[in-house]
């Protein structure tokens, strides 16, 4: 594991953040884009083309989760979906029900129609309980981004079925981690970030039963998605993607068991490193991709740079808000001071590269972190 001139190889440990595109995603990205160059709301020959395969496309993605093919909306991203479903469904005028294990996506456009928030254990479940006032819309993640941890969406299901209100879960983290479909299936609107899955960045997916009917726009100035989300689409990115959907969600259980090899052996580097840590995600309870580690006496802004010069990339937490000047909400929502959430890294792992380079990743992260813990 050495990179040349004394610099070591890289070991990427920031999939949550995005993962690589697979070959075959590239090539159908590239092949479309290169076939079908009209608009696909123009009614000429080529522009029918590029028509043909994006629908194709939101076919495929709607016949994977059993849904119709107009409840299936593409989006520029997971962020525009989220922000989509929180302010186009349910009731505008009553608050949402979320979560701090909501990502900024989610709880920052909740806090536009207000919030009444879950409590949340400490180890970042949220506690699902009708909070006896009422709401418009419920909001629960599926899996937390920052710590991983699974959420109870079964229980939220109850509740919004009780309350006859919509449910939305931030699916961004799971799709090719842990089964997404039975969420879909049982009522819950969901969105997907496809690039998180081995798809392309600067597409999403929103999706639900119904969908279409019940959800307002936020956008104005075209009829693309059923009026929905107006914009030219990319019939492109949207066949990419559903190729990696697809993948994703035939190769969940192969992927599963090798994010959590990768996983386990990354944690065994880490403690054979003797350095002191403690780990906040729940093991027994999360994807299996993801682990939050707390170093005493270090600061996880400053740690995160100094790993990367030891070759080991790694995040402070979500991608969206990791230049904030405030730790991860998160961190603060389980009960950790500012000093302590500051002293967290997250590491992410993906389904490809050898299970072998994460002990050693774990050893270079325990070398790193006891420097730095010893000057303190």
């Amino acid at each position: 594991m050495n990179g040349g001139a004394g610099k070591p190889d890289a070991v990427f440990c920031d999939w949550n953040a995005g993962a690589p595109a697979s070959d075959e995603v590239l090539a159908t990205f590239v092949d479309i884009e290169r076939r079908c160059p009209g608009n696909p709301a123009s009614p000429h020959t080529t522009g029918r083309r590029a028509r043909t395969v994006l629908e194709d496309s939101r076919q495929r993605i709607a016949d994977a989760f059993g849904v119709p093919a107009a409840d299936v909306v593409f989006t520029s991203g997971g962020t525009e979906a989220a922000n989509l479903a929180v302010l186009g469904l349910g009731d505008a005028d009553l608050p949402v029900y979320a979560s701090a294990t909501e990502h900024p996506a989610v709880h920052e456009p909740s806090l536009l129609r207000g919030v009444r928030p879950f409590a949340v254990d400490p180890t970042g479940v949220a506690q699902v309980v009708d909070p006896g006032a009422p709401i418009g819309l419920v909001c629960l993640v599926h899996a937390q981004s920052e710590l991983g941890t699974l959420q109870p969406v079964d229980a939220a299901l109850r509740l919004a079925v009780a309350r006859g209100i919509p449910l939305f879960v931030d699916a961004a983290q799971t799709l090719g981690r842990v089964p997404v479909q039975p969420v879909v299936a049982g009522g819950a609107v969901v969105a997907l970030s496809p690039h998180k899955a081995g798809g392309l960045r600067g597409h999403g997916v929103l999706l639900g039963h119904d969908l279409h009917r019940r959800l307002r726009p936020l956008l104005r100035g075209g009829a693309q998605e059923l009026g929905l989300r107006p914009g030219t689409q990319s019939p492109a990115l949207a066949a990419a993607n559903a190729e990696a959907i697809l993948r994703a969600l035939h190769e969940t259980t192969e992927r599963a068991a090798t994010m959590a090899a990768m996983r386990a052996t990354f944690l065994d580097g880490l403690q054979a490193s003797g350095v002191a840590c403690r780990v906040l995600t729940p093991l027994d309870n999360s994807i299996p991709n993801t682990v939050m580690v707390h170093f005493p006496r270090v600061d996880g802004r400053n740690l995160v740079p100094a790993l990367d010069l030891a070759g080991v990339h790694a995040s402070h937490g979500s991608a969206c808000s990791s230049g904030a000047v405030q730790p991860p909400r998160i961190l603060r929502a389980i009960g950790l001071a500012d000093d302590d959430a500051r002293a967290c890294v997250r590491f992410s792992f993906g389904w490809h590269g050898a299970v072998e380079t994460l002990c050693e990743a774990g050893a270079r992260v325990g070398a790193v972190v006891a420097a730095r813990q010893k000057k303190n």
